[in-house]
Parts: C-alpha cells; sequence; structure tokens
C-alpha cells in the first residue's frame, strides 16, 4: 500500500456548543472534504476530543508545546495512520488519555476509551485521502492561537449562534469548563444563563480578534442565524472562502434549523444591563461580518 503524504489539514470548524458547527461539518463533508471516520452524532472528530478536550487542560493552559504535539498527532492520524508509528512518550500519552475515559475512566468529554483506541490504531485513511481534510469539533476555538500557529495555512470557521439563545443552550460543557482561559468566573449562585452569556462574550471575542488580527484571508465568522435566513446567498461565500469549485453545490435537506429565537419568551431581568449591552455590540460586530 502507498502511504499518502502527511498533509496539513484544510480547514477546521468550531464555535461554542450548540452553535450549529454540525450544520457547517454537514455541508464541508457534502462538498467533499474529509473530517475523518471516528465521529459522533453531531459530527465532532472524536480523535480531537480525546487529544485536546483533556481533564489536565480544564485545569490548567496547556503549554504550547503540548498543544502542538497534539496537533501533529492528529494530523498524522488524519493522514498516514499513528499504528505502528508513535514514539513510547506519544504512545503513553494516549494510554493515559484512553484510561480516563468511559466506560472505566471519569472524565466525561465526550469520547470514550474506545475512540482513542481507534486513534492509536490509526492506519492510512481509504481511497479518499486525496480529499482536502480537517476537522469540526466545537472546542477548536479554544485552541485557536496554537493550532494558527501549528497550521498555518489552515482555514478556520468560527460559527456564531445568538447569544441570548445560547444562555439558554442545554449545551453547558464549554462555559463550564473552559471559564478560565477567558477569565470567565462561575460562581454557583450566578444562575446558569447568565453564566452561559458572559461564556459567549468572552470566548466569541477572543475569537474574533485573534482571527482578524493574525489570520486574514483564513479565518471566517459565520452568522448561524444569518446562514439559516439566506443559504442559497451565503454558501457562495463560504465555498469561496474554502477555495472549492464554483459549481460546487449543496443538498437542500441539510439545513433544518432548529430553536432560533429561543430567548424571545424568556425572562432576561436576571442579566447585567452590561452584559446585555456587551451581548448586543458583539452580536452587532457579527452581524457585520455577514453581509
Amino acid at each position: 500500500m502507498t502511504i499518502p503524504p502527511v498533509t496539513n489539514p484544510h480547514v477546521a470548524i468550531g464555535g461554542l456548543g450548540g452553535s450549529g458547527t454540525r450544520v457547517f461539518a454537514a455541508m464541508l463533508r457534502a462538498a467533499g472534504i474529509r473530517l475523518g471516520t471516528q465521529l459522533n452524532a453531531p459530527l465532532d472528530n472524536l480523535w480531537f476530543t480525546v487529544l485536546f478536550k483533556r481533564a489536565d487542560w480544564v485545569r490548567q493552559r496547556p503549554a504550547a508545546a503540548e498543544v502542538a504535539q497534539a496537533a501533529d498527532l492528529l494530523r498524522r492520524a488524519m493522514t498516514t495512520g499513528l499504528h505502528g508509528t508513535l514514539r513510547p512518550e506519544e504512545h503513553a500519552l494516549l494510554i493515559r488519555l484512553r484510561d480516563a475515559l468511559p466506560p472505566n475512566g471519569t472524565w466525561k468529554c465526550g469520547a470514550r476509551a474506545t475512540d482513542a483506541e481507534s486513534l492509536i490504531n490509526s492506519g492510512p485513511p481509504s481511497a479518499e485521502h486525496g480529499q482536502p481534510w480537517g476537522w469540526k469539533e466545537p472546542n477548536t476555538h479554544v485552541f485557536l492561537t496554537d493550532l494558527a500557529r501549528c497550521f498555518p495555512e489552515m482555514r478556520y470557521v468560527h460559527v456564531v449562534r445568538n447569544g441570548l439563545d445560547m444562555a439558554f443552550s442545554g449545551n453547558t460543557w464549554q462555559a463550564r469548563h473552559w471559564g478560565q482561559p477567558f477569565e470567565v468566573s462561575h460562581h454557583p449562585d450566578t444562575p446558569l444563563p447568565v453564566r452561559q452569556l458572559r461564556y459567549w462574550v468572552a470566548a466569541n471575542r477572543a475569537a474574533i480578534e485573534f482571527g482578524t488580527a493574525h489570520m486574514p484571508g483564513r479565518f471566517m465568522v459565520v452568522s448561524y442565524e444569518t446562514y439559516c435566513a439566506d443559504p442559497e446567498r451565503n454558501w457562495p461565500r463560504l465555498r469561496d472562502f474554502l477555495g472549492l469549485p464554483a459549481e460546487t453545490s449543496l443538498p437542500d435537506t441539510l439545513l433544518q434549523p432548529t430553536t432560533i429565537g429561543r430567548a424571545e419568551q424568556r425572562d432576561l431581568s436576571p442579566f447585567p444591563p452590561d452584559l446585555l449591552s456587551a451581548a448586543r455590540v458583539l452580536q452587532a460586530e457579527v452581524d457585520g461580518l455577514n453581509p
């Protein structure tokens, strides 16, 4: 068998959990971009989950070298496979990550021990290896500064959903676990929707400011609501950003938006006025980036 060359990712998709990243992953797969084989129902790349959503990284920001190692393992797994190529320290790391996951471990990050095993035993991709590749995993934005350095040609799509809708989302993993990197405290007496909105502002602000300043031509903000309102007008913008052929089209069945506007009937009085103002300012910036 001919081993394909190790190539860098073409695109990554991230955003807060529940932002609609699954929709965009489905579109990119339909357009011919390979997003991996170990995926869950929302199309998260579970090898990324194993490597990056670590319990010890929640407690303490990882060193740049640790993130670079994880990025290299992901790249190799997606292009040539890791089976038979792991150095002893890499194998030991992956065994440690595997043993922390269910069913025998207690770290609930969305991946299981079998996902880590598939990573360890990954082989060269099938005949589709010539396709451009990437991944979708909402937590990508948490590591964007390091990933942009590790993959200097990678394009990144950051999906943003209305902040107040997200404040009432049941998808709370990121806000509960990644608050510290964005200097968002999660006092237990603070209502969860307020904590969610604070995280939405801080995390999206960080991604947008970094991406626009340091990833020119490689960073794109997509408003979920704007895209869903007129996909025929907005698909060409995303298609051109990814460098896909002009004739690339998508099945109409991919876009099935739900829960847009869920905050309209909710009580907003628990939200501090300055937080609501910050969320509205950021939403206006996102809308401005989605003409």
